[in-house]
């Protein structure tokens, strides 16, 4: 079935063309080149989504969103501006000021339809994106193409879960630059020509566009979820998904930054980590014996979630509000590193001149700065990210806080985030990496003893923990509130 759109726009030539492409991809649009006529439309029916100029007359543009917002708050709106550089900002409608106005997307001219077009495709439903996508009567040729690598990304052909039908095209790749296109967008998926290559051929990961990593996160999120859902399902699988999942997700981040979009995404999987870590009662041995230890960036955050989670739901005051926002933190924990000096990122801290290590410790106000603003990120995340390298006993940076002065969650963010560089720096298995962190005293006074406590309780059969023996407290902080 097909999606109904609104598009507002005073050019007609333009109307008209948006209206073709639009129709061409299983859409149906309606056309209106004035705000007044466009209010009318929203009265008498309904859409997926408006595309609204904000240049638009008769009812200006932003007349029209304000009608929107305040009659159907949660209609979807892409508003067009075009940004003049010879005239100040301030008298011009930016992105940013037409996000706080309401708009959910904003796109800027000069734009291609397909721009527009994956502003709609991100805002679908798994069963929209379904149902609008082309479907092929039959399975389409293999065909051999020259593209740049970095034009892709990458899962492993045994990890691989997709829709009926595929949603974007896929690929295997023979050489540098040179892949073979072995399922196009709207076939049926064909298990017996994916087990052809993986089974005759020895093809051990499958290539996709990096622009439709959002349709890969949104199908494996949606499906992800039902597979923790599932009491049949082992405890390892669902983590090797979420963190498959999560990672992807993260190359998005790093790549495009915080859209809407993006937050929104991270916020399914943190609901996602939430209801794994609540109902998972296995995760203890999991997490014992789980090795997919990939030292990157995207693997380190994935585990500093995971962890982080698991720490707080051993204490008595952890709720599914404290653990969605602790995970959403954690995704985002490291997002300062974008503005830093990519040769930076390549060094160890223990590396760096005095020069490049005070440079590193300043990625925490960094991405502070890069959500700051955001009205979809709660201050307790922004918290967590700027004080997730502070310690407990004031060594820590980028304020050298200490004690109470520290949020417990961003405290509990910082021992993951160490416990998981010892497991990935040093090639750990997390059972060796907590008698690592254990054995050097001088640094478990970074943490409030409670946290470290937790810690270990992920590692124990949760039948067996008496709830009466307790480690010995640096902090005078009631376990049953969150500080």
């Amino acid at each position: 079935m097909a999606l109904n759109l609104l598009i507002v726009d005073p050019d007609d030539d333009w109307l008209m063309s948006a209206k073709e492409y639009f129709e061409g991809m299983n859409y149906k649009a309606t056309v209106i080149n004035n705000g007044k006529d466009a209010q009318m439309s929203l009265y008498n029916g309904s859409f997926f989504a408006v595309i609204l100029n904000i240049n638009v007359k008769k009812h200006a543009g932003i007349q029209v969103l304000k009608f929107i917002k305040t009659n159907h708050p949660s209609q979807k709106v892409i508003m067009i501006t075009e940004i003049d550089e010879e005239m100040d900002l301030e008298d011009q409608w930016t992105p940013e000021k037409l996000q706080k106005a309401g708009a959910t997307e904003v796109v800027v001219r000069p734009f291609e339809f397909e721009n527009l077009k994956e502003d709609l495709e991100g805002h679908q439903s798994v069963t929209d994106m379904v149902s609008t996508i082309k479907r092929r009567k039959e399975l389409g040729p293999e065909e051999e193409v020259s593209l740049g690598d970095d034009e892709f990304t990458s899962v492993k052909i045994d990890e691989f879960y997709s829709s009926q039908p595929v949603l974007f095209d896929i690929f295997v790749k023979l050489k540098s630059n040179r892949y073979i296109k072995i399922l196009h967008a709207g076939d049926e998926l064909s298990k017996e020509r994916l087990d052809k290559y993986k089974n005759e051929k020895n093809v051990e990961f499958l290539y996709f566009h990096k622009k439709d990593i959002y349709k890969y996160v949104k199908f494996n999120n949606y499906f992800t979820k039902k597979i923790i859902a599932n009491e049949k399902v082992g405890g390892a699988k669902k983590v090797k998904m979420l963190q498959n999942v999560s990672e992807k997700f993260l190359e998005q981040t790093f790549s495009e930054g915080m859209k809407p979009l993006i937050i929104d995404q991270g916020k399914e999987i943190a609901e996602n980590v939430y209801e794994l870590v609540k109902n998972q009662d296995d995760l203890f041995a999991v997490f014992k014996d789980y090795s997919d230890f990939d030292p990157n960036a995207y693997t380190h955050a994935y585990l500093v979630t995971m962890f982080s989670t698991a720490i707080i739901k051993q204490f008595e005051w952890q709720s599914k509000t404290t653990i969605e926002c602790t995970a959403l933190a954690c995704l985002f924990h490291d997002i300062g590193k974008m503005k830093l000096d990519p040769s930076l990122l390549e060094m160890k801290v223990e590396d760096m001149n005095e020069e490049q290590l005070e440079e590193y410790k300043r990625h925490p106000e960094l991405g502070l700065e890069l959500i700051d603003g955001n009205p979809l990120i709660n201050n307790s995340v922004k918290q967590i990210i700027l004080q997730h390298h502070e310690h407990f006993d004031g060594t820590g940076f980028p304020f050298a806080k200490r004690g109470s002065k520290i949020l417990m969650l961003s405290n509990i963010v910082c021992l993951a985030d160490n416990f998981v560089h010892v497991i990935q720096d040093e090639d750990k298995k997390p059972m060796e990496a907590l008698k690592v962190l254990l054995s050097r005293r001088d640094e478990l006074t970074w943490y409030n003893s409670s946290i470290v406590e937790c810690l270990i309780k992920v590692f124990v059969n949760p039948e067996k923990i008496i709830k009466e023996n307790h480690l010995p407290s640096n902090s005078r902080i009631v376990n049953k509130k969150v500080s």
